[in-house]
């Protein structure tokens, strides 16, 4: 199939492309309604490490990073997930008592970004109930503020400092939908030009055989 029949065969099938184009949208923006928590609320940290002695500005900024490691990593454990609870800012019971469903559940809850060179955490907690996942955002602060001890090496000087938030808004956000339709509707149109494409293509060589093959009268 040369070019000029292709751009014929797709004006003829614009109305079908366009169309899956459409559907695969409406599907992914009802999968990003439905799938996703309700609100998220989100918090930065700065990671600092406090001078002791004569220590160079990149053995510094090196010994940061990899606390902040450390401490996004401990941010999915159970004994973070403990210390939020002795905060009072949450219930208990918010979460599973199985320690296997309890961290399952706290991991679909959290997530952490990292900027490891500058030393930053962003903490994002998502949650269908605003009161609830700003108050599990809250206690997460209140734990790598003031307890952070617990999951570094004795020794280590370091203050963890909230940088913004935190800050709780809907979720999924107006523009993550945006792009969410928008991909699906290009997914859609390309999946439906492939599909064009190669079912054309099938179809020809089909009948090409066909014509090919074709039996005439055979002679005994």
């Amino acid at each position: 199939m040369n070019a000029t029949q292709f751009i014929a065969l797709i004006k003829q099938k614009a109305g079908v492309i366009i169309l899956a184009g459409i559907f695969v949208a409406a599907l992914s923006f009802l999968g990003a309604v439905v799938t996703q928590k309700n609100f998220k609320v989100s918090t930065d940290f700065l990671v600092v490490q406090n001078q002791n002695g004569p220590q160079d500005y990149y053995s510094l900024s090196k010994s940061a990073e990899y606390l902040g490691n450390v401490l996004s990593e401990s941010i999915y454990s159970e004994l973070f997930i403990d210390e939020v609870v002795k905060t009072q800012k949450v219930n208990q019971e918010f979460l599973p008592f199985d320690k296997k469903d309890r961290l399952k559940t706290w991991s679909r809850m959290i997530n952490v970004k990292r900027n490891s060179q500058l030393g930053i955490l962003s903490v994002e907690v998502l949650g269908n109930d605003q009161r609830e996942t700003l108050a599990v955002a809250e206690g997460i602060s209140e734990v790598l503020a003031k307890k952070s001890y617990l999951f570094r090496g004795s020794g280590q000087n370091i203050d963890v400092r909230v940088l913004s938030g935190p800050i709780a808004e809907k979720n999924p956000s107006f523009s993550i939908i945006i792009l969410v339709i928008l991909a699906g509707f290009i997914i859609g149109i390309l999946v439906a030009f492939v599909w064009t494409y190669y079912s054309v293509s099938v179809a020809k060589i089909f009948f090409e055989r066909t014509d090919y093959e074709a039996p005439g009268p055979k002679l005994t």
